[in-house]
């Protein structure tokens, strides 16, 4: 597909529309798990990831910019398109009315594993451009998949709503914006990461202090966010239905070879469904804050593994933001030098909410996934589903690990 006379702006939003496209032209594998996945759950991934990516300023943190971090919404996308001009208006078609054609059986229904050429090459051409693997993202469902009912309205959940949804009725609305939700409460910590490093530079402990304050803060308010996952997400739902569509074909025993892409690769491609740990906001912490879960840079167990794997299904210019954050001077290190009792408290405060949202999502998973598995029919491969995260990951394992390395990093007391 030709798309160089086309503005870059509508560009972008040809890789969500195609791949919504391919629910009603692509196969499924089991109860249509496969053509489901292949369905985008968020509108373009935005205008501004189209153009090339500038490398990192060394001496400047205009990184609102830079990296594409939003001063109100911070990794989110403000103000995702909602419409297509001619002729991808029909994309558009299908991907508002996608729950009721599933439900009528309106798709195509045969089991196959194999993206036919028509499809896969311009949609993996339209991810290549924006340097995103070619599968459902979190980035897709979660960071550009969103619009205020209210321009002028608060950003809340009653003022909010999903441009695009998969079958479950409000359970993916509710899951999709309460995890959008999460990322907009951690925003305003972003904001005060260049102060931090300033201060660092600057060896002041002070404004040190209260910018970490600020941190602790937000991510409580991330962790008040995640909580409305309980009124608005229903956990019967959330498995048997919504989990389908975001699972990959990487880890999934459906597709155990993996997804042929006709006219691109020769054999199947394996890769991950959207994910939670696709989200950059905790390991923007994690590296922020100096919790390990790698050794000198090499992933020291799966869990480091799948974490660094996850960075390549996240935007570019996010990527790079990370990037740019190992290379600044270390705050743990400046927190231990300086001896400050009242700085390695706060700091421990910020570490400890980490803590917290990761006990919570644990908490999270054994409800809408290891519990509801456990109450289907016993048969083959229930455990390796009650096992399973939508990344294609041991679930539990993988967050009781990330867990209790977060844990390690709490600096002891003297």
């Amino acid at each position: 597909m030709e798309n160089e006379t086309i503005p870059k702006v509508e560009v972008i939003s040809y890789r969500l529309c195609g791949e919504l496209w391919l629910l009603a032209t692509a196969t499924s594998v089991i109860n249509r798990r496969s053509e489901a996945t292949l369905a985008r759950g968020g509108t373009e991934l935005t205008a501004r990831m189209a153009g090339d990516m500038s490398s990192p300023v060394e001496n400047s943190w205009t990184i609102f910019k830079e990296y594409h971090i939003d001063e109100d919404v911070g990794f989110a996308l403000p103000y995702p398109l909602e419409d297509l001009p001619h002729p991808y208006d029909a994309w558009i078609s299908i991907a508002r009315n996608l729950p009721e054609l599933i439900k009528n059986n309106q798709l195509r229904v045969e089991v196959e594993k194999i993206l036919p050429s028509n499809i896969a090459v311009p949609y993996c051409k339209l991810s290549e451009k924006l340097g995103l693997p070619p599968i459902l993202l979190y980035a897709d469902c979660v960071l550009a998949n969103w619009k205020k009912k209210d321009p002028n309205g608060p950003m809340t959940y009653e003022n909010m709503d999903i441009l695009f949804s998969f079958p479950g009725g409000d359970c993916g609305k509710g899951f999709f914006l309460v995890s959008l939700l999460v990322e907009i409460a951690a925003a305003s910590a972003i904001k005060v990461i260049p102060s931090i490093f300033d201060a660092v530079q600057r060896k002041d402990s002070d404004t040190l202090q209260k910018a970490l304050l600020e941190i602790s803060s937000s991510l409580h308010k991330a962790l008040e966010a995640f909580s409305q996952i309980h009124e608005y997400v229903d956990p019967n739902l959330f498995f048997n239905v919504l989990r389908i569509y975001l699972s990959g074909w990487k880890g999934n025993p459906l597709l155990s070879e993996g997804l042929l892409y006709e006219g691109v690769w020769d054999t199947p491609k394996k890769f991950a469904g959207g994910s939670a740990a696709q989200s950059s906001i905790f390991q923007c912490f994690d590296v922020l804050l100096g919790i390990q879960h790698s050794i000198c840079g090499v992933p020291s167990d799966s869990a480091a593994e799948f974490l660094q794997e996850m960075r390549t299904y996240m935007p570019p210019a996010h990527q790079s933001f990370l990037l740019s954050l190992k290379s600044k001077p270390s705050v743990r290190e400046f927190v231990l030098s300086e001896g400050n009792a009242t700085l390695q408290e706060i700091y421990n405060k910020c570490v400890q909410a980490m803590v917290s949202l990761r006990n919570y999502h644990l908490q999270i998973v054994a409800k809408y996934i290891v519990i509801p598995a456990r109450q289907q029919p016993q048969v083959e491969g229930n455990l390796e589903e009650e096992n399973r995260g939508t990344g294609g990951t041991n679930v539990m394992d993988f967050l009781k690990t990330v867990r209790s390395k977060t844990k390690n990093s709490l600096l002891k007391e003297e």
